[in-house]
């Protein structure tokens, strides 16, 4: 069960934090789902609902920076 957990909330918030370093909402989601796809091909998933749940949880993770612009830079 902590497997599903993890898959649906991992991604999305390494999208954020990846976007926040990089300020690029766009390279954010490129360096996340290498991520994932290299834990994919190494074998690190247990079912095929994983890697659905992580595809789901970086496209939200990719909408939630865009909605919130978390990848820009505050300009005071």
């Amino acid at each position: 069960m902590i497997w599903y957990i993890l898959a649906a909330l991992l991604p999305a918030l390494m999208v954020i934090m990846f976007s926040k370093m990089t300020k690029n909402k766009y390279t954010g989601l490129a360096l996340a789902a290498l991520v994932i796809g290299v834990s994919v091909y190494k074998g690190f998933f247990h079912s095929e609902m994983i890697v659905f749940l992580d595809t789901i949880s970086l496209m939200l993770g990719y909408f939630t920076v865009d909605q919130l612009k978390l990848d820009q830079t505050i300009h005071y």
